[in-house]
């Protein structure tokens, strides 16, 4: 990404894949990132700083949109792959394959991947030449972990246990079985869609380094550790410090100004702040449109209702298998017919997962900073943390249980214990 793309990513100084060297495991050691985090100093940018920002953002993009890989996967070393596991590298203009003698692209590599014992599945990771291979791989490798791993994942985005959402083998084969049979109807057409890229898929304000004295100057950008070639539409288009509490901005919609009168002080800023975020959302897909019209393709196709029913059945295996039965079901018999006890089923299943969803968002907003976000605290909430999620637990069982068994039951689907 540094060396051909020009993206500032901190220098690679010493790394070993295996754990066969002096310190008995995997290690990379990179140079420290430069600047401070654009998180530190987004809050008070004045806008014209931030429309700066996010127009360097839109032309890292663009970098990144411009050079297609032959193949869906991952980049590695030549060197560091068996001979037939390599697969050419980039696309030139003329739609003729270039080797490259220090890269190859091979297997995808990612936590889809590998989270949750997934790394252990003997299933096709690819590289692949179409996009239609590498979704029904995906949805494959999702079948194979529910038939042979031991225990489902527990899902940290709603609360799942008696009387709300609860997640069974059957549902996500059934849900894997729908989305095999959906695929062709769902994937989106037309040229973009047979480019791949290499992609950064998580450009929140952490993510970023800017100067401390100019912060609309990007110095670095950091955790590329998931990163994978794919189609545009597999990766996240609007940079996650974009990302707002309001109505999204859909399609090249002008946000109207809001409306002040009867706001105190605070009430103002908040709306103020608000809309221009929504404006800055407006301005890049502006840009995405004219500069990177591929992206612009994506972003335009992850608003549909196709786009939907796709991205839920990204992940069946880990928490997605009712999303995807849900958004199956509403796209209609035209992508996959369900029986009429199926639809109530699955309509029955949609009320449960909202309920679930807010019942963890509860936990949420009563936990505040100390709520894991990815399973994660910091090192010095560690404690206060799971005092707090204890308490959560303990007030959960005395909500939701209405008998010993539900009380063993909630025991063993609570998400946050060790």
């Amino acid at each position: 990404m540094r060396n051909r793309l020009n993206t500032p990513v901190p220098k690679v100084l010493a790394w070993d894949s295996s754990n066969k060297n002096a310190v008995k495991a995997e290690y990379i050691i990179m140079e420290k990132a430069k600047g401070v985090q654009l998180s530190t100093k987004w809050p008070s940018m004045n806008f014209d700083q931030k429309v700066k920002t996010m127009k360097s953002i839109a032309k890292y993009q663009k970098a990144w949109a411009d050079l297609s890989f032959s193949h869906i996967g991952s980049v590695y070393y030549t060197k560091d792959l068996k001979p037939d596991a390599r697969a050419p590298i980039y696309i030139d203009e003329t739609d003729s394959d270039v080797a490259d003698t220090r890269f190859s692209i091979g297997p995808i590599l990612g936590r889809q991947w590998s989270d949750f014992e997934k790394a252990t599945l003997n299933c096709d990771r690819g590289p692949w030449t179409t996009s239609e291979s590498y979704r029904r791989a995906m949805i494959e490798r999702d079948s194979q972990a529910v038939r042979t791993l031991h225990t489902l994942p527990k899902s940290t985005i709603m609360l799942c246990g008696p009387s709300l959402y609860r997640s069974t083998p059957e549902k996500k084969l059934r849900a894997c079985e729908a989305a095999k049979e959906a695929l062709p109807h769902i994937l989106p057409e037309g040229d973009w869609t047979s480019a791949y890229r290499a992609w950064h898929d998580d450009l929140h304000e952490e993510n970023i380094f800017v100067n401390a004295e100019d912060p609309s100057d990007i110095i670095a950008i950091i955790d590329w550790q998931s990163t994978f070639v794919a189609p545009l539409f597999d990766h996240v288009i609007i940079p996650g410090f974009l990302k707002h509490d309001g109505p999204p901005v859909i399609g090249m919609e002008r946000p109207e100004p809001p409306e002040l009168d009867g706001l105190d002080v605070e009430e103002k800023s908040a709306a103020l702040q608000l809309y221009d975020q929504r404006v800055l959302v407006s301005g890049i897909k502006f840009l995405l449109q004219h500069t990177v019209k591929a992206a612009w393709e994506a972003q335009m196709y992850d608003e549909s209702d196709d786009s939907t029913a796709l991205k839920a059945c990204r992940n069946i295996y880990e928490s997605g298998e009712g999303y995807c039965l849900m958004a199956l079901a509403e796209r209609g018999e035209s992508v996959f017919k369900f029986s009429e006890a199926e639809m109530e089923s699955i309509k029955e299943d949609a009320q449960k997962i909202m309920e679930s969803i807010g019942a963890m968002n509860v936990i949420k907003k009563g936990l505040e900073d100390l709520f894991p976000e990815r399973g994660v605290v910091r090192l010095d909430q560690y404690d206060d943390a799971k005092a707090a999620l204890r308490n959560a637990k303990a007030q959960v069982i005395e909500n939701f249980s209405q008998s010993d068994e539900d009380r063993q039951a909630w025991e063993e689907a609570w998400p946050f214990d060790d």
